[in-house]
């Protein structure tokens, strides 16, 4: 999936078209009444038939087809068809204000050229009601939307938003259905979004000519990481027949190849409101929508065949088969000869079938997830590998479901083993099944997140049904959660080998099963290069005077375009006066309990109970510290006094959402001039079983036993394999921690906590210590850090839990140990500016810069203006000098870099 842009965030299956055509005769619409009867008479539940929209009729040209309250997210559903254009329309009804809204467009590609992707860019530069050069981008100090983003799937584009403001929601709604339905275009924008041969200095026509685009970048960027390079060749030859065999985002080799032409054509075919999907949540009137909708855009069109779009699914193979291919050598990572990956993928069933979908979710987390599970035990545990592939999991991305299962990390010798313990096993689990204690467990991790709803709901929903309703699967049922569990639960109870069938199906009798590995090449990048080059050649040997003069006169344009002024009342904008209603916060009682400052926050949580313990551990040696970030890793995976580490696992993942701990930075938010560094316990779970979880809490924090050697050495070569992966993906994030190490001494140690110096420093003290040094360190952190004297504690539930909460609570604190804590609090010193620059070499081709300065704490007055110039500046300089002028593909200012 190609994100676009990821912007500022808040405190962060449906029913087949009608076969008959709907045409349009002189402003009025012709409609098979009889067939619109036989499409509704389907019963339906419905808790209140007095609710807005009703089944049958027809509001503002559009078709309600169904209408369904889902008590599992308390929501309405109704889906709803424009009779003019087939357009589909899914409205969810919720008491939210963050309102979500999306178009989307099947767009299976047909190469590999990045047609859909770069056409996903140009439409959101200008469109005829909104003439200016990407509104996108300049909406950004215009708006106070929670998200904005365009993005292009492996067979569909989509672009949605997310206001809580009703004005600004209606603003961006209307840029991004002229953006879809009208856009410009323009050849400039395509030179500059997608590809575009230039000079090295656009002044100089004697002087280089490179390959830009911002799309052609972002590709580069996208296969720079070997976990995307392998993902990219398990779907291609996974599903080798169709669509998913080419790189919707494009291949940055391909991308040459797309011309401006062929995306004009693209558009006008895929673009078409018969091949639209649009998507509406929340609590603002959705008659207005329906309204903008007709009269602006789909009455302009008559309805269409869009069976051209749609993807099949992918003929199953007779027998197995094998790929390889190569990946770049990483300089972070593992020894050459151990940078090897191998993966088994299975196709497995079609993505429309919800409850088949569902289930094997179930089982494909049965069998990997945890200790407990068959293959963490046959593949993990011996510790040949560095662990799981990060492709590994069951994935509903395309119309033919899959899953994959590998390893990265190991030598060619162990790919023999790897398959050798698959298959035993496979055939074991069809021998002895699941315990129910292990069934049970991710079964409760699913219920218990169908309580837990974020923020960001809305746009949650929209991204796990996207894929289910392009393919005109049921995406209401898809999110009645609870029956897809009792329906499973039935079937477990009434065929105590129900799920040994299912792997008996998919996995051993499954002839569509590819093994796929890869192995390093110190010459990728090299490779990469020489062709890039090879491609300009062979163009550019082609061209004549002629030619070359106009790669010369467009950039000279591109330029001018680039820095010509625009008409900002080109584009709406929220007042003062359409946000003068902010939002409302929650009370928060503090309170001290057993001498612990404990904050209470009452508030409607759905029957859940969330617990955050910040333990300051600013007292611990700097190098205790540095083992801190492992430590919070591996202290839920192991023995305790009265458990092992297998029963531990079950029972937390039965009684709670897990119990997770994590390096955690307090910068002193008055004056900014010290500094804690702690550990944070978070968990949360039904109030019911609040109880059990601050029991488990305590056999955590009082009870462990780091004392399995070869599972500690396990655990800290897996850790050092995992942060030495994706680099390149938070390239951003490394490069602002690089820099700020150079400004205060907080930033360096946090730089040397969780950034690029970190994976430098574990691996150079593992190659000149033993696992037993790492030992001690961990012993002395949970002895000093585990203290109610270095506590603090935040407990979010409804008011009417507060009592019982707190009652555990107080039982939990008095079973912790007192301790003196001398240091609480960190100075924070300026650090000699003469080291003012840094550079980290990477085997990557890609740049990441940042530059820091100390600004302001969070409570000084001038910090909220900071936050707002600091979008400015991004709208108003870094995007269009950085991004447009000079291709990269973003920048930003951040005031913080946990932001």
């Amino acid at each position: 999936m190609i994100r676009r842009l990821s912007c500022y965030k808040t405190v962060v299956r449906p029913i087949p078209i009608l076969t008959s055509q709907f045409v349009r005769r002189n402003s009025k619409l012709i409609v098979d009444n009889d067939e619109i009867a036989a499409e509704v008479t389907t019963p339906y539940i419905l808790p209140d038939r007095s609710y807005k929209y009703k089944e049958g009729k027809v509001y503002n040209e559009f078709l309600c087809e169904r209408v369904e309250y889902i008590s599992d997210f308390e929501l309405m559903s109704c889906t709803m068809r424009h009779l003019g254009t087939g357009t589909k329309l899914w409205y969810i009804d919720r008491n939210d204000t963050n309102n979500v809204f999306s178009i989307n467009f099947r767009t299976p590609p047909f190469d590999s050229t990045g047609l859909p992707h770069i056409l996903e860019h140009l439409a959101l530069c200008g469109s005829k009601k909104f003439p200016v050069r990407d509104p996108f981008f300049k909406m950004l100090n215009r708006s106070v939307a929670t998200n904005m983003n365009a993005l292009t799937a492996v067979d569909f584009t989509v672009y949605p938003f997310s206001s809580r403001n009703e004005v600004d929601f209606r603003n961006i709604q209307q840029i991004y259905l002229d953006a879809v339905f009208s856009p410009n275009l323009y050849y400039l924008d395509f030179l500059q979004e997608g590809w575009r041969f230039e000079h090295s200095d656009i002044n100089d026509p004697r002087s280089e000519i490179m390959l830009k685009g911002i799309v052609y970048n972002e590709m580069k960027g996208i296969f720079s990481e070997n976990t995307r390079i392998f993902k990219r060749s398990m779907i291609k030859n996974l599903l080798p027949s169709y669509a998913y065999s080419y790189v919707a985002g494009g291949d940055p080799l391909e991308i040459p190849k797309a011309t401006y032409g062929n995306l004009i054509k693209f558009h006008r075919k895929y673009y078409h409101p018969s091949n639209a999907r649009i998507f509406c949540y929340g609590s603002f009137d959705l008659a207005k929508t329906l309204e903008l909708l007709d009269k602006d855009y789909l009455s302009k069109y008559n309805v269409i065949d869009n069976s051209y779009s749609r993807s099949p699914s992918e003929p199953r193979w007779s027998q197995p088969r094998y790929a390889h291919t190569i990946g770049r050598l990483d300089n972070m990572g593992a020894s050459a000869d151990k940078q090897n990956q191998i993966a088994i993928g299975l196709l497995m069933c079609d993505t429309t079938d919800v409850q088949e979908c569902f289930e094997l979710k179930v089982l494909t987390e049965i069998l990997i997830r945890g200790p407990n599970s068959p293959f963490y035990k046959s593949l993990i545990e011996p510790n040949f590998s560095g662990g799981y592939n990060k492709n590994t999991g069951f994935f509903s991305l395309c119309r033919d479901s899959y899953f994959i299962l590998g390893l990265h990390d190991l030598s060619v010798e162990n790919f023999s083993r790897f398959n050798d313990l698959y298959s035993q096993t496979i055939l074991k689990v069809v021998e002895s099944g699941f315990t129910p204690q292990h069934i049970e467990s991710v079964l409760n991790k699913i219920e218990l997140s169908l309580k837990h709803q974020s923020p960001e709901f809305g746009n949650s929903i929209l991204f796990s049904s996207m894929t289910l309703w392009n393919h005109d699967g049921n995406v209401v049922d898809n999110l009645r959660v609870s029956d897809m569990i009792g329906r499973l639960r039935t079937r477990l109870k009434d065929d105590e080998n129900y799920l040994q069938k299912k792997v008996e199906k998919y996995f051993i009798k499954n002839n569509h099963k590819l093994t796929l590995t890869m192995a390093p090449d110190e010459m990728y990048e090299n490779n990469f290069k020489q062709a890039e080059d090879n491609i300009i050649k062979a163009t550019l040997n082609t061209f004549d005077s002629a030619k070359l003069g106009v790669i010369y006169q467009n950039g000279l344009k591109l330029k001018e375009w680039q820095i010509a002024p625009y008409n900002p009342n080109d584009l709406p904008c929220v007042s003062i006066g359409d946000v003068k209603n902010p939002l409302s916060y929650p009370k928060v009682d503090i309170k001290t309990i057993e001498g612990v400052p404990t904050y209470l926050c009452g508030v409607s949580t759905n029957g859940i109970t969330y617990i955050k313990c910040f333990f300051n551990i600013s007292g611990l040696s700097q190098d205790d510290v540095m083992f801190v970030p492992l430590f919070c890793k591996v202290l839920n995976k192991f023995d305790t006094s009265n458990r092992n580490f297998r029963e531990l696992d079950e029972l937390i993942l039965t009684k709670t959402a897990g119990i997770n701990f994590k390096l955690f930075f307090v910068e002193n938010v008055r004056d900014a001039k010290s500094y804690r560094i702690g550990i944070m316990m978070t968990t949360h779970t039904l109030d019911k079983n609040v109880p059990d979880m601050f029991e488990l809490c305590q056999e955590l924090l009082l009870n462990f036993k780091l004392e399995d050697m070869g599972r500690l050495k396990m655990f800290v070569e897996n850790y050092i394999s995992t942060v030495s992966k994706n680099i390149s993906v938070k390239g951003h994030l490394h490069a602002m921690l690089g820099s700020a190490a150079l400004v205060t001494s907080a930033s360096k140690l946090k730089s040397l906590l969780t950034g690029i110096d970190h994976i430098s420093f574990m691996k150079a003290y593992i190659e000149e210590n033993s696992t037993e040094n790492i030992l001690n360190r961990f012993q002395n952190i949970g002895t000093r850090a585990f203290s109610k004297s270095n506590l603090q504690v935040a407990i979010n539930a409804s008011e009417a839990q507060h009592p019982a909460a707190v009652q555990c609570l107080e039982r939990f604190l008095n079973s912790l140990p007192a301790s003196e804590q001398v240091i609480t609090d960190q100075a924070v010193d300026f650090l000699n500016p003469v080291s003012s620059t840094h550079h980290y070499h990477m085997s990557i081709p890609l740049s990441y810069c940042a530059k820091s300065f100390f600004a302001v704490p969070y409570l000084h007055e001038d910090h909220p203006i900071l936050r707002v110039l600091a979008k400015f500046i991004s709208s108003k300089y870094l995007l269009p000098v950085v991004r447009e002028q000079n291709g990269a593909y973003g920048a930003a200012p951040t005031l913080d870099l946990n932001e």
